[in-house]
């Protein structure tokens, strides 16, 4: 059965795809520095209800494990000649490999504030965002996982298929940029 959140049905895959426009940025806020680990993006998807997605900004477990916790950030660029459809879609498989066999993707490791400052800049100049992850609910239905889901340092549970990736839309240009997240050991 789907699970459900303020009236939107999810879908029952283990993946779904969100599309809408950027309503609200919002980084994490703790009264404990270390347990800052995330941004927050909601997105209008014409659902009725906003829904948010939950973006790693580094890796807390790899960190309470000793490893490095920054992230990985590869980024793909294109055109775009059409936009994706605002709305919420069931999706039963994305994985990076499949990606990196087609594209040559270079990865740069960034810090906690690097990473806050590049989805909180493409999110300001950004028509439209993509992204795909696990959905959850909260106040608001929302989508974690938005990363690499293939055994890191710290997590050794292997999902193939199962990756998250955000891609953003760009009036300049009709530039897209697709963001993929790693954390040390994938």
């Amino acid at each position: 059965m789907p699970a459900r959140a303020t009236g939107i049905a999810f879908p029952s895959t283990p993946l779904v795809r969100v599309v809408g426009s950027v309503v609200d940025v919002e980084l994490e806020n703790s009264a404990r520095e270390e347990n800052i680990d995330h941004v927050f993006v909601t997105l209008d998807a014409r659902l009725g209800t906003p829904v948010t997605l939950s973006i790693n900004t580094l890796s807390f477990r790899n960190r309470v494990a000793g490893h490095d916790p920054r992230i990985r950030l590869g980024t793909l660029r294109w055109r775009w000649t059409h936009l994706p459809p605002r709305g919420l879609y069931p999706l039963g498989f994305f994985d990076y490999e499949t990606v990196e066999l087609l594209e040559n993707v270079e990865y740069h490791v960034l810090d906690r504030a690097g990473m806050e400052e590049y989805f909180t800049l493409h999110c300001a100049n950004c028509r439209l965002v993509e992204a795909w992850g696990v959905p959850y609910q909260r106040v608001h239905p929302g989508i974690h996982q938005i990363h690499s889901r293939r055994a890191s340092a710290a997590v050794h549970e292997d999902l193939r298929g199962r990756d998250g990736a955000v891609r953003f839309y760009f009036d300049d240009d009709q530039r897209s940029e697709l963001a993929l997240l790693k954390f040390t050991g994938q």
